[in-house]
């Protein structure tokens, strides 16, 4: 992450080392239009509302691209061409006539008002602009694309927002206030406009992006068998909360799982035979959990509180040092019994806020609230939330960049927890397959939404028959 004044410094180095304004400004609009592109093949119509700075230039060159897309491209300011940068002013005569008229495909509006060069309250005539801009998402099924930062919005604070952007394409490096608390629901969905002459720093916090995630998971050779894809046991459900069991199932299975175990007791076998994909062996569990055999184990969907079940749950976590993902119940049991000592490094804990609270009780921001369960716990956290959060003990905050508001229902967490099951089974660590697992289950919300799923019908079944798609 970086300060407004740090880019700053970085974009005046590219220059000086040869790199033109002209030219990053057509990579970027470039890439912008390919991202807008990739997720709407069918043409639609986008608005581009404009300041005077290379912010505007960036979304003309989107616009062009897209109209040579077949969209339908218009431009909306208040301004005179001879008021805006001589750049910005190029771009727009290279962008053309404008090409009206109904298409089929999304509505779009591109936030080109301001960058991070500006400061203060959001004044007019652009102040007005932001208001068109905000009544068309609210009124007219609109969306909003936002270049680098939503207009009005504090880069290095998250303070002031005024457009509400859907979508933020942050250019080469994040800027540190746009994961801030604040600013979430100006942001949107973050995306991060890789450019090489902006190289992102090694060090810090970050973004978890699709590139991340590529390298994270590599091609499998093609010798690959199930005993490397890795055993996977989850211990969930309850009578009353079977379906919890049957998410976090699917979530492994969907993600790669070479041998999936779902234990249940003895009463719930057959119930559950008849709801989880057959690929899915069930079984009862043991009386002792410390003779269980997997590569990783999931443990608390649905699994209740009861008493017995928590005794074998911490004599599990006191003697076994298998790579373990408490979730839900398994967290609570932890928290009624004060057990804080047993969320030790070969475990990765998955609490919304209130699931975090009861772990740590603690005041302050997301960020804050995480570092405190670091300091005081060497288990992997992963901190869901519009803006999930992963991190451990002496490692940075990686902020989670994909999903929508439709993963708002009940079973989002149960089938994140399969797929992080599979992700540890198959090899990859606790920190970098939280990384991954909420990065993909995120996309897989957005994959079901562009194959017609909207905010409100979306489920986590949904989540689960989009993975990798």
């Amino acid at each position: 992450m970086i300060t407004c004044v740090e880019m700053q410094e970085v974009e005046a180095a590219a220059f000086a080392r040869g790199a033109s304004a002209e030219a990053l400004m057509e990579k970027v609009g470039r890439r912008m239009a390919s991202v807008i592109l990739r997720d709407h093949v069918e043409p639609g119509r986008v608005i581009a509302f404009l300041g005077k700075g290379h912010n505007a230039g960036d979304a003309l060159v989107v616009a062009r691209h897209l109209k040579d897309a077949g969209w339908a491209v218009e431009v909306r300011t208040r301004l005179s061409p001879e008021e805006m940068a001589p750049l910005t002013r190029k771009k727009w005569e290279e962008l053309g006539e404008e090409v009206s008229g109904f298409r089929r495909g999304a509505f779009l509006l591109l936030d080109g008002l301001l960058g991070i060069g500006a400061s203060g309250v959001l004044r007019e005539p652009l102040a007005g602009l932001a208001q068109e801009m905000n009544a068309l998402r609210r009124t007219a099924g609109a969306r909003t694309v936002a270049m680098d930062l939503p207009s009005g919005l504090d880069a290095d604070t998250g303070e002031a927002g005024v457009v509400v952007a859907d979508w933020t394409f942050t250019v080469g490096i994040p800027k540190k206030g746009l994961v801030a608390d604040s600013a979430t629901n100006f942001v949107g969905r973050l995306e991060l406009i890789e450019v090489e002459e902006l190289p992102v720093s090694e060090t810090g916090d970050a973004l978890t992006t699709a590139s991340t995630v590529r390298s994270l998971l590599p091609p499998r050779p093609f010798s690959f068998h199930k005993g490397q894809a890795g055993r996977v046991t989850i211990i969930a459900g309850s009578p009353g909360l079977v379906g919890a069991a049957v998410l976090c199932a699917q979530g492994a299975l969907r993600a790669g799982g070479g041998l999936i175990t779902l234990l249940v007791e003895e009463c719930d076998i057959e119930k559950m035979l008849r709801l989880v994909p057959p690929e899915i062996m069930v079984k009862a569990r043991p009386d002792d959990w410390r003779e269980i055999k997997a590569d990783a184990i999931v443990i608390g969907p649905g699994l209740g509180r009861d008493s017995q079940i928590a005794f074998r749950l911490i004599e599990y976590l006191e003697a076994v040092a298998l790579p373990t993902i408490l979730d839900a119940d398994g967290l609570n049991m932890i928290a009624d019994a004060r057990r804080l000592d047993l969320l030790k490094e070969d475990v990765l804990v998955t609490p919304h806020p209130g699931e975090l609270q009861r772990l740590v009780p603690a005041e302050g921001t997301r960020a804050e609230r995480a570092l405190q369960f670091t300091d005081r716990c060497p288990a992997t956290l992963l901190f869901k939330g519009a803006r999930t959060i992963v991190t451990q003990a002496d490692e940075p905050l990686f902020y989670n960049t994909t999903g929508n508001p439709g993963m708002a229902t009940g079973g989002q967490g149960d089938t994140l927890s399969g797929v992080l099951g599979s992700l540890v089974a198959g090899g990859l660590t606790l920190i970098d397959a939280a990384r991954a697992g909420a990065w993909l289950t995120g996309r897989a919300a957005e994959v079901a939404l562009l194959a017609g799923r909207s905010e409100l019908s979306l489920t986590p079944s949904d989540i689960g028959r989009h993975l990798g798609l």
